[in-house]
């Protein structure tokens, strides 16, 4: 029977050396030897292809117990099986202490030489299934984490975090390719300088452009080996680097560089270097970081087709609000003119960005509600009557109920369309809620909401001039608007940064 594994038999008798070797090479092994624990250490450097090593105890120089201890430093896999003529309690609790598997006494039997390679090759065969095991199990929970994200920016961190650490090297990045598909971009870095991310690298003269351009992973253990590469290194201090494409797979969506084929188009470029503690990169890795590319990229354009649905959605329905304020040529831009005051106010309070954001969206829509109130009522220039008041009351409700269904709209952005009319002395509407029921983003809106409709010319009177407007709002602080929202608005207009002629006439 053909076995094929690799042996390190290490010995200083010669005879001892030859015969194992002979022995085990005729069972089908591949079996190499050493004299002593140097010679030993040098060929596992050379080569990582050894699965077994037998070696004697005393020997001159370093003997077998120093030696377990630096293999199994270089070759953490080595499975040893360490043999004596001199056996004593202390050196057997050595031997296992520095992970020896068997033990053999001399002089031996050659079944209890192949029984004791059986056993432990076998082992090696389970512990190397039950990693692979391991392995897939984790890449399978990493390909559910990476499918449930949907922010492109996030999806590459943590493509490149997981990348790294699966492999244990500490520098890597992932350079997207641009719209034009003739560039990369440094999207995502880990160990490289803050300042070269969002960078643009030439296709033709980078590493990462070549791979982008073949559409074939880079597995390179020595760079100064291959000058065409090395030329493009710029000064990489590691020799050993992966690089591996995400491949869009058929068209798809999105930018791509295109390799030739509809159906081979490159996305992005996954590169890992600066291995941990030196070592260089395997084949194991390289096929971690082509399933974990395969997974990224299916992701990646997910969140992209997930992002332009999204987009269709917003102009879709931004295309409503507009129509809708078409109907009226006195609130015509009004969504525009308050979304803008509200950002202004906001960004000026020091409000995150994600709640900017937020606002942002919320106000362009805030009164889309109006779309269930008819003409006659939006623009009546007289008093309203109990139910035509009563309809205009309702079009915060209307609004949340039309926006409800759009799974990709927050909670935040339904609050600002349902409360942009609530007031703190719990005198607005529709719910009346007051005090700490009102949430931030609305109070923001309410006081950036109240300023336009005093700002514009409406059917039933004319814009009111700025200074009216300031003693509005201030009468207003404290008891129906937020006094540190209305201050910062008052604070913009008296400094010019915010008027009422801004876009009032569009």
């Amino acid at each position: 029977m053909t076995h094929r594994e690799k042996i390190l038999v290490v010995d200083d008798e010669a005879v001892i050396r030859e015969l194992l070797s002979e022995v085990l090479q005729d069972d089908g092994y591949v079996v190499e030897s050493a004299n002593n624990g140097q010679t030993a250490l040098e060929l596992l450097r050379s080569s990582d292809d050894f699965v077994l090593l037998f070696t004697d105890i005393l020997m001159p120089g370093m003997n077998g117990i120093d030696l377990l201890r630096e293999a199994k430093r270089l070759r953490p896999s080595l499975i040893p099986i360490v043999m004596t003529a001199y056996a004593t309690l202390e050196t057997a609790r050595a031997a296992v202490k520095e992970g020896a598997y068997d033990y053999v006494l001399k002089p031996f039997s050659l079944s209890e030489i192949k029984l004791a390679v059986a056993n432990a090759l076998e082992r090696h065969r389970l512990a190397r299934e039950n990693a692979r095991l391991l392995e897939l199990t984790q890449l399978f929970h990493i390909s559910e984490q990476i499918a449930t994200i949907r922010d492109e920016n996030h999806l590459l961190s943590f493509v490149l975090k997981t990348a790294l650490q699966r492999v244990g090297a500490t520098r890597g990045s992932i350079l997207v390719t641009t719209s034009d598909g003739k560039a990369l971009e440094i999207r995502a870095g880990v160990g490289i300088p803050g300042d070269v991310l969002g960078a643009a690298v030439d296709l033709d003269r980078s590493i990462s452009g070549i791979v982008a351009k073949t559409g074939k992973p880079l597995f390179v253990n020595d760079i100064r080996e291959i000058p065409e590469l090395a030329r493009l290194a710029r000064q990489l201090p590691e020799t050993s680097f992966i690089s591996v494409p995400l491949e869009q797979k058929g068209q798809g969506n999105g930018t791509a560089a295109d390799t030739g084929s509809s159906n081979h188009r490159i996305i992005a470029v996954l590169n890992v270097c600066q291995k941990a503690r030196g070592e260089h990169f395997t084949e194991g890795d390289l096929k971690v970081l082509s399933i974990l590319a395969n997974h990224a990229a299916a992701a990646l354009q997910n969140v992209r087709l997930i992002q332009d649905i999204e987009h269709a959605h917003l102009a879709t329905v931004e295309s409503m609000a507009l129509l809708l304020e078409a109907r009226d040529p006195y609130t015509q831009f009004h969504s525009q003119r308050v979304r803008d005051v509200s950002v202004a106010i906001a960004i000026n309070l020091g409000m995150s960005p994600q709640d900017i954001e937020v606002l942002r969206l919320g106000a362009a829509f805030h009164d889309i509600g109006k779309v269930g109130v008819p003409d006659r009522v939006l623009n009546k220039p007289d008093r309203l009557s109990p139910e035509e008041w009563e309809l205009i009351r309702r079009h915060p409700i209307i609004g949340y109920s039309v926006l409800e269904p759009i799974h990709f709209l927050k909670q935040g952005h339904l609050d600002v369309v349902r409360g942009h009319h609530e007031r703190l002395n719990g005198n607005g509407y529709p719910d009346g809620i007051k005090d700490k029921e009102v949430p931030p983003l609305v109070r923001i809106i309410a006081v950036a909401d109240t300023y336009d409709a005093m700002a514009s010319d409406r059917a039933y009177r004319k814009a009111m001039p700025e200074n009216l407007i300031i003693a509005e709002l201030r009468k207003a602080a404290g008891e129906q608007l937020d006094a540190d929202v209305v201050n910062m608005l008052i604070h913009l207009i008296t400094s010019g940064q915010i008027s009422k002629t801004n876009g009032n006439n569009r």
